[in-house]
Parts: C-alpha cells; structure tokens; sequence
C-alpha cells in the first residue's frame, strides 16, 4: 500500500516539476518564437522522459551517502514527496518558475531531522554552494557563448544564419529538457529506487511538460528580457553543461536557476536596464524561500502525523 502511495505521489510531483521547469526548455521555444507552445511542450517532454530513463539513477548518490548516511525509508520518502507537491503546485498557480531541486533537499533535511538522523553538513554546503555557482557560472558561461556565436554569425549569410539558429535552439531545448529529467526527475525516483519509479516518473514528467507548463514557459520566455535565437540558445546551452556537470557529480541543483542564469548573462548584453528587474527580484526570493519553506513543511507534516 505505501509503495503505491510512494509511486502515485512520485508520479504528481514529477508531473508538476515537469510542468514548472519546462519553462527552462520550452520557454526559450517559445519565447524566441521559433515554434508553438505544443509543438516546443512535446518535443521538450520526450527529452525530459529520455534524461529520467537514461541518468535519473544517479541522483540516488545525492541521498543516501549524501545529504543524509542511510537511504530514506519508504514513510520519509512519501512526507518529502507530500511536502514538495504542495509547495510546487503553489508556485506554479501562481505562474511563478521555483528550483524543485531546492525543494526537495529542504524536504530530506526536514524529514531527517524530524526522524533525528544525523545531516551530512559537508555535503550539505557543498549542496548549498552549488546552487550559487550554477547561477553565476550560467551568466558568465552564456555571455561567452553568446558572443562567440555572434562573431561567427557574420560570417554566415542570411539564409544559413536563420536555419542555425533555428536548429540550435532544438538542440539547446532537447539538452536542457534531458538534464532536468536526469537530475530533478532522476532525484524524485531516486528517492525509493526501481525500474518503476524511473519509468512513472519519467512518463509524468512528459505528460507535465505539455499539459500544465505554459504559465511558467511565458515567465521565462517572455518576461524576464525578450529572447532571440541566440541569446536562448546561449542561454540553454551554458545552463545544460553546468547541470548536466553536476548530474555525474551526483549534486541536485537548480536547472530553473541555471537556465535563468543564462537569460540574465545574454540580457546583460545590452545592459542592465533590459532585464525586467521585477521578475528577477520575484525569482530570486523564491530560490531564497524553497529550501526553507520545504525544510519547514516537511518537518511539520511528520511531527502532526507522529511518524517519527
């Protein structure tokens, strides 16, 4: 009973994760105005799916070993699962792309903390500092890419140049879309480990991708700087070779944030003031938020239950 309330929850928070975080590989789709929304949702959702099923299991290394000694209990897992469900359909009804990673290590903190396990603090701020490398490696990566790319650009004439671009962006949607499968979605099904978890997590994370994403796909493709072929796929590609670095290091971090890293670097292109500062601010006291607020339910949540 509790491995089918543990694979059912699995299957809800990756659909929302999918749904949430398909903003870093849809949005830029769509924001670049290369595709449709479900055109860009589907081809980003099978990606999704093919980075759970084929890395998803590394993610496992970021739990037990990791943040906490021992692998979770199937009890702790499913208060985690609860817990990360309800603060992710929060934000994401309220349009708002949040770090599911985040979340979810606030979660295993709070779970393990209320059960009285000892919390690996090295990993821990290993963990933490992560999150703060990635988003500020993205901005510095994508500036670079970005002007790379643009320096070849002349070079190319008019025609091959929109083809490029075109095809660059897929590319960059496809990877990004495959590391939050093999990381975010990798570290959902990790959290009780099986065949069966990687594959409903995966399978709902593609169903999320297209049916629930498209809120939080406007935030980053149209709100927070307006995007061009080259800025998103300077943006996707520097945020896809950080998190898909950290994935073989077995570090859950923010595909949202490194994604988002490399829209403010391109933005950074032409100064300061074409970045939407507002929804950059909103972003930001989100990150802040996530961990602390999931730590916080999580820890609630088994102390009324008396699990513990």
């Amino acid at each position: 009973m509790l491995e089918l309330a543990y694979l059912f929850l699995a299957a809800v928070v990756s659909f929302i994760i999918a749904a949430n975080n398909s903003a870093d590989s849809v949005g830029t789709l769509y924001g670049s105005r290369v595709t449709s929304y479900y055109k860009a949702a589907i081809f980003s959702g099978i990606f999704v799916m093919l980075g759970t099923f084929l890395e998803g299991w590394k993610m496992a290394g970021a739990i037990g070993g990791g943040l906490v000694n021992n692998p979770l209990t199937l009890e702790m897992s499913l208060m985690v699962l609860l817990s990360t469900a309800i603060l992710l359909f929060l934000f994401t009804h309220l349009s708002m792309p949040l770090s599911a990673s985040q979340i979810l290590v606030g979660s295993i903190i709070g779970v393990a903390v209320a059960y009285a396990w000892l919390i690996n603090i090295n990993f821990v701020i290993l963990v933490i500092s992560s999150w703060g490398i990635t988003l500020f490696a993205a901005m510095g990566m994508a500036f670079v890419i970005y002007k790379i790319m643009t320096y070849f650009a002349k070079k190319i004439t008019v025609f091959s140049l929109s083809r490029f671009y075109t095809i660059s962006l897929f590319i960059g949607s496809a990877f990004i879309a495959y590391t939050l499968g093999a990381n975010t979605i990798g570290l959902v099904a990790s959290l009780d480990l099986s065949y069966i978890s990687i594959t409903i997590a995966g399978v709902a994370s593609l169903i999320g991708t297209v049916v629930y994403g498209r809120k939080t796909v406007i935030t980053v493709g149209r709100k927070i700087t307006l995007l061009d072929p080259p800025r998103a796929f300077s943006a996707q590609l520097a945020g896809a070779l950080i998190v898909e670095l950290f994935t073989q290091l077995h570090f859950p971090v923010s595909i949202t944030q490194a994604v988002i890293g490399g829209v403010i670097g391109t933005g950074l292109i032409k100064g300061y003031q074409e970045l939407n500062k507002k929804t950059i601010k909103n972003l930001a006291a989100s990150w802040i938020l996530a961990p602390i607020l999931s730590f916080l339910i999580t820890y609630l949540l088994v102390i009324m239950l008396s699990l513990h």
